[in-house]
């Protein structure tokens, strides 16, 4: 027999009642309130019209109109102040009696005990274990640390330092022309940049600490609701995973997503395994489930597939009071995140948030068409080769599959141990679920996102292998099965790290000469450039403020009427009408780069559709 989503029943017992959701739900929207009148009231309206004025890059230089009046935007400032005061009060009413006192006191107590044990279970773990998590932990923290240096800075992390972070804090919060603003971690960069304005400083190390801290707690979580095996291999695997380790180096949000996810991954664990639902993992699931959609708004995924986990799980216990409860928290998650994001909502509308230009719907039957490839590329990026890849994805659900099948029957269930045996009921199939909607999602939506906004779903995969591993070391003991699992785990490691230092190692070379080709402009005397619609007229941006600040550049990326250029910038194999006609030969070129300085004052340009 298999295990199934109806576990055995349990009572709903009250921690969860209606004046503790009352205070948790009341409070969490009050704080979001706040943090989003702070936001408004700290700007001017000279601050948001400055916003107009911000050059952004999306193929081709381009500006946001703000189409907010001085009056509209000091009524939005208003309201929101009132807002958060109203939210405030009524929390404050409602966890002012003695009832609510008591409530917040025990989540308080529930809180640290939560934490106390997550840290008892990292010390109480044998010393040769210990060895093992922390070797492995000093290891990626290591190669996080030499990618994080080397690699060079990819367009989106330039895109994200120039146009959201350097602004301000405002536009950090409500500038979103692009879907390049992850709105959370890009608050954590400006914090940093408040400190440091260095580029590394700024966008890196904030990156470095969080993937630090997440992996530590995602380590933890697995090994109090699984085994130390599957925990360690299962977050080994993923942390190495290349498109993983890119990042977790790069200055993007996508780690703070995988993290967030986790905490509300076991969240989900915690009240299916404790009679009543502890109160401490209704406010994790509420508070990471709003900190996730303000993180990416991607996080989406995640709240779907854990609300619908619960809500299964508690229809088939008839278990209608939590049921409530999770359709509360859900209901919960979406207002907080809403309050967060009205200052972009106000200033740059809900079209730019949820329309990403990158991933168009699609009609359906262009759907169905391209989806078998993209499951194959996107599930096989996710196991850690994209071409053949998906075996690797198909076998480990196949296994987990006879996991099951082995753990359900009385006689095969013997034999695994009830740690195990607890692992895969507690987290398999939660993870499997994880593993699994997300395609349902898509095709609701009809739409093929990049594989990295699928990447936090890689570690429930990996858990699962993890627990097929930990199973068959078990049912074979002896010194060859650890040993060989040992030495695979080894192979995709090497594998994965030789795989992203080949990509570092180009992406260097590539940006190295962008950024050349830019120091040998800046050396040039003054005059307008034409760089055309590529990543060198982003980074030449991006360096511009960066490097010369106290210079007035002018770039355009096509040719604009009756101006006279002094410097044409276009890809050597360019034949259009930006290249000046032979016997022009290039001031300055390095492979990826061509630099023609015309006489001054230059001549004009014709235009050409493909710069549009």
């Amino acid at each position: 027999m298999f295990f199934t989503l109806t576990l055995p029943s349990a009572p709903s017992t009250v921690p969860g009642n209606a004046r503790f959701f009352a205070v948790l739900l009341l409070g969490a929207l009050a704080l979001c309130a706040t943090y989003a009148a702070l936001v408004l009231n700290q700007a001017t309206y000279a601050d948001v019209r400055a916003l107009g004025r911000i050059t952004f890059h999306n193929g081709f230089y381009d500006y946001l109109p703000v189409r907010v009046t001085a009056a509209e935007f000091a009524l939005a400032q208003h309201v929101a102040l009132a807002g958060a005061g109203a939210l405030a009060l009524a929390a404050a009413v409602v966890g002012a009696g003695q009832a609510g006192r008591l409530q917040l006191g025990a989540l308080g107590t529930e809180t640290r005990a939560a934490l106390a044990g997550a840290w008892r279970v990292l010390t109480a773990l044998p010393p040769a274990q210990r060895w093992a998590a922390g070797l492995s932990l000093v290891l990626l923290l290591g190669a996080r640390i030499f990618f994080g240096i080397t690699k060079s800075y990819h367009s989106e992390e330039v895109a994200t330092y120039d146009f959201f972070i350097r602004p301000g804090l405002l536009a950090v919060s409500s500038y979103y022309p692009i879907p390049n603003n992850h709105v959370l971690p890009n608050t954590l960069s400006w914090l940093f940049y408040q400190v440091n304005p260095n580029v590394w400083f700024t966008l890196r190390l904030p990156v470095l600490l969080t993937t630090t801290v997440g992996t530590v707690a995602l380590f933890a979580g697995l090994v109090r609701f699984g085994t130390f095996r599957a925990a360690l291999m299962a977050l080994t695997l993923f942390a190495w995973l290349q498109l993983s380790m890119y990042n977790a180096v790069a200055g993007r949000g996508y780690w703070l997503l995988i993290t967030l996810a986790g905490v509300h991954f076991f969240a989900l664990v915690a009240l299916l395994a404790r009679p009543g639902g502890p109160r401490v993992a209704w406010a994790a699931l509420l508070i990471s489930g709003i900190l996730g959609c303000y993180t990416v708004p991607s996080f989406a995924y995640v709240v779907a597939s854990a609300s619908s986990y619960l809500g299964l799980v508690f229809l088939g216990r008839r278990d209608w009071v939590r049921l409530g409860h999770a359709v509360a928290v859900g209901a919960g998650i979406g207002a907080g995140a809403a309050l967060l994001y009205a200052p972009l909502l106000l200033l740059s509308g809900w079209r730019l948030l949820l329309a990403n230009g990158y991933v168009a719907t699609l009609p359906w039957a262009d759907f169905v068409r391209a989806f078998p490839a993209f499951a194959w590329f996107t599930e096989g990026t996710l196991a850690g080769q994209r071409t053949v890849g998906a075996l690797a994805f198909g076998a480990g659900l196949g296994a987990f599959g006879w996991l099951l099948r082995a753990g359900g029957r009385a006689q095969a269930g013997a034999a695994l141990a009830p740690d195990l045996r607890a692992a895969v009921r507690r987290l398999g199939l939660p993870a499997l679920w994880f593993v699994l909607l997300p395609y349902a999602l898509l095709a609701v939506q009809r739409v093929l996102p990049p594989e990295r906004v699928l990447l936090y779903k890689a570690l429930y995969f990996f858990v699962l292998v993890g627990l097929v591993v930990d199973a068959v070391l078990r049912a074979r003991p002896g010194p060859w099965g650890p040993r060989l699992a040992g030495l695979g785990m080894a192979l995709f490691v090497g594998y994965q790290a030789y795989t992203m230092q080949f990509l570092v190692n180009g992406n260097r070379q590539y940006i190295e000469a962008i950024w050349r080709a830019f120091d040998w402009l800046a050396t040039q005397p003054p005059g307008r450039v034409l760089v055309g619609v590529n990543e060198s007229s982003l980074h030449f941006l991006f360096l511009a403020h960066y490097r010369t600040p106290g210079r007035r550049w002018q770039f355009d990326t096509s040719a604009q009427p009756g101006v006279r250029y002094r410097y044409v910038v276009v890809p050597p194999d360019y034949q259009g009408p930006y290249r000046p006609p032979l016997p022009a030969r290039p001031a300055y070129h390095d492979g990826v780069d061509e630099i023609y300085a015309l006489p001054a004052p230059g001549q004009p340009i014709g235009h050409d559709p493909l710069f549009d």
